[in-house]
């Protein structure tokens, strides 16, 4: 009969549930999960309202940008960036960075970026609120709705400001 070995050390959960999961093969998806949620840490809140991890594979990690002269940008920070991983990893994680355009600002991370929206928001009486609301809410397309409500304020708002100011 076979000795049961005891351990001296107690094992955090987080340790016991990643040797079940890379038993079971789901190593790499949990590495590749660290690797993505390190970025904003690594690359801070200007860059990473502009991008958006898309995944890392076989060392290289994939970004979306939302503009080309990002992709260009970054593709000239790409070596500090890797770096600035692979420390905050602990280990060399990242061998290469691919950026390539795609990302979408959400609404979220849009609204609080732009100081105009709230001054812009401010113009607007309630009538104009009402029939934006009205001219939007037959729309299927949500997208197309907030894109039709964005454009919206901003017309009325610039005839607003503009009338102010005469």
């Amino acid at each position: 009969m076979r000795k049961k070995t005891h351990q001296l050390r107690l094992q955090s959960i987080g340790e016991i549930l990643y040797a079940a999961f890379k038993r079971r093969g789901m190593g790499a998806r949990i590495e590749e999960n660290a690797v993505l949620k390190l970025w904003p840490k690594a690359v801070g809140r200007q860059i990473a309202l502009q991008t958006q991890p898309d995944c890392f594979k076989s060392g290289t990690l994939f970004i979306k940008t939302t503009a080309p002269v990002w992709v260009q940008q970054l593709h000239f920070m790409k070596e500090d960036i890797r770096q600035r991983l692979n420390k905050l990893a602990g280990k060399e994680t990242v061998k290469d960075i691919r950026f390539s355009i795609g990302h979408e600002l959400s609404k979220a991370k849009a609204t609080n970026e732009s100081p105009n929206a709230v001054s812009r928001q401010t113009l607007l009486k309630e009538r104009d609120r009402k029939m934006i609301k009205e001219s939007t809410g037959y729309l299927a397309d949500r997208e197309l709705a907030a894109i039709l409500k964005r454009v919206m304020i901003t017309e009325i708002s610039r005839r607003r400001s503009r009338q102010q100011g005469q």
